[in-house]
């Protein structure tokens, strides 16, 4: 009964550490790299060029597209 109980034991912490706690550390591993890739791909790119402003590429895009943008009308609510 005793050696039933301790490898029963063993399974269940075998199955977690299998199951569990390996998958946890390589998913937390990768992710870490991915952010340190991620940073070092920020400070090389901000190093090497000026950054660029958040509507430069609207600009470029709005110049070869018709505009869509209607007339603004001014309107005050009425109670």
């Amino acid at each position: 009964m005793n050696i039933f109980v301790l490898a029963l034991v063993g399974y269940l912490l075998y199955r977690f550490i299998a199951g569990f706690l390996i998958p946890v550390f390589r998913t937390t591993r990768h992710m870490r790299q991915q952010f340190s890739d991620l940073n070092g791909q920020r400070r090389r790119s901000s190093v090497n060029t000026e950054p660029e402003s958040p509507h430069a590429n609207q600009k470029s895009q709005a110049g070869s597209q018709p505009s869509k943008v209607g007339e603004y009308i001014d309107f005050e609510e009425i109670k």
